[in-house]
């Protein structure tokens, strides 16, 4: 089992990137806050769909060269919003999402040829599942009551790929709603 951590900095609203540090406290891949332009926040706001504008931020992963890994692009529309993943090469992958109980969603993609499926328990922590085995978890660090990062556990493999989406995922998906 590989683990990786993020540790939000105290000023969390005002951070641009956070590097990802595997257990020898190396940087693998650094997770970015990008936030839009405001012309792109106030057409989506206006028209509820803005052709690759999302809500107010979106996230991504670089590597520590600065290339692009991941990204997820939520886009508000008239109908919810919609989720895709912005792949390095540019290509995109719809996430369908799914309710699983009142409150709570299961999102999935096939990345591959291979499908994924991302949710989140009770605890907080998300799993990642590719073709219905678990492959991944990510779960908040928390100190009292302050959240002061994500730990992130590779099951099976020790790469940095995966570390890359499931940060991706987490920040996009569940870390931004509780």
């Amino acid at each position: 089992m590989a683990i990786f951590t993020l540790t939000y900095p105290k000023a969390l609203k005002s951070f641009t990137h956070i590097p990802i540090v595997n257990e020898q406290n190396e940087t693998i891949c650094v997770l970015q806050k990008v936030e839009r332009s405001s012309a792109g926040k106030v057409l989506n706001a206006v028209l509820l769909v803005a052709a690759q504008q999302t809500l107010p931020y979106r996230y991504e992963t670089r590597s520590t060269l600065g290339a692009p890994l991941f990204q997820v692009q939520s886009t508000l529309l008239t109908k919810g919003v919609s989720q895709q993943i912005v792949m390095p090469d540019g290509s995109l992958i719809p996430i369908q999402r799914k309710t699983v109980q009142l409150l709570e969603s299961s999102y999935s993609f096939t990345m591959d040829d291979l499908d994924f499926r991302f949710e989140k328990d009770f605890t907080s922590t998300a799993y990642l599942y590719c073709n219905n085995e678990k492959i991944a978890s990510a779960s908040p660090i928390e100190t009292e009551l302050v959240r002061t990062g994500i730990q992130f556990k590779l099951f099976q493999a020790d790469d940095m790929h995966f570390v890359a989406l499931l940060a991706t995922l987490y920040q996009a998906l569940f870390a931004i709603t509780t």
